[in-house]
């Protein structure tokens, strides 16, 4: 349970400060407790121990949480506008509906959260672990997921359009009717992904390893595929027209049977 000197502190912003000053060694303790639609911005939080608490609806955005275990906690509908995530736990969290938008989420552990519906517009998840999470119908126009691990995740109608995915894993991940318009894609991994009616127009998908991915009605028009890897990938229905596809490794035939041209 939450340590109740460090939660009286919390209450009393100007005492906190000054406390988390004088105690720079101490990582307070505020597991478990119910700051629901509390107002915490620009809160200096970084470290804090807040594993299994309710902040739903808080007001979080500038606030440093950078370090800080947030796993297992209740963030939905949170105001987490520019805040700094960096290197946070957050391992089974419930952000669905959250504002995340210029915030910082490099390197965070996201593994099995809910990112349904939430807005990361221009969010910062660069080498972030987000295997196995839920971004579903999330609103993130030029996000950044370099070198980030999607795999296994779920981007159902995500809205990721001009995002950066240099190098990013999607090894088997879930994009069906994702719009990832102008995205970024140089050197992804994107083996194995269900892409059925992905948006991929005017993307960058130089030397992606799409191995045996699912391409079927995807729109690919005038997608950069220069030295990608398409071995065994489906494309039955896809629109390649204006493809780039030097140095493609395609087969012959899509699965469907029918001859890609490269043109």
């Amino acid at each position: 349970m939450a340590n109740r000197e460090h939660l009286a502190l919390l209450e009393k912003e100007i005492n906190w400060l000054t406390w988390r000053q004088d105690n720079p060694k101490v990582t307070p303790d505020l597991r478990d407790i119910d700051l629901t639609g509390k107002n915490l911005q620009e809160a200096y939080l970084f470290g804090v121990n807040l594993r299994g608490s309710h902040l739903q609806e808080a007001i979080l955005n500038h606030a440093n949480l950078e370090n800080a275990d947030l796993s297992q906690v209740n963030l939905s509908e949170a105001n987490l506008n520019y805040a700094n995530l960096q290197n946070a736990n957050l391992i089974g969290a419930n952000l669905r509906q959250a504002s995340l938008n210029y915030a910082n989420l490099s390197q965070a552990n996201l593994i099995g959260t809910s990112l349904r519906n939430t807005q990361i517009k221009g969010a910062d998840f660069s080498r972030a672990q987000l295997n196995r999470t839920n971004l579903s119908e999330a609103l993130g126009q030029n996000a950044n997921f370099c070198e980030a691990d999607l795999s296994q995740g779920i981007l159902y109608e995500a809205e990721l359009q001009g995002a950066y995915f240099y190098r990013a894993n999607l090894s088997q991940a879930q994009l069906i009717q994702a719009h990832l318009c102008q995205a970024y894609l140089f050197r992804a991994n994107l083996t194995e992904i269900k892409g059925d009616h992905c948006d991929l127009r005017w993307s960058n998908l130089t030397q992606a390893n799409l191995q045996g991915a699912n391409l079927s009605g995807a729109n690919l028009t005038e997608a950069n595929l220069s030295y990608a890897d398409l071995r065994g990938a489906n494309l039955q229905g896809a629109n390649l027209r204006g493809a780039i596809l030097i140095g493609t490794n395609l087969d012959k035939y899509s699965s469907s049977g029918h001859i890609i041209q490269k043109c």
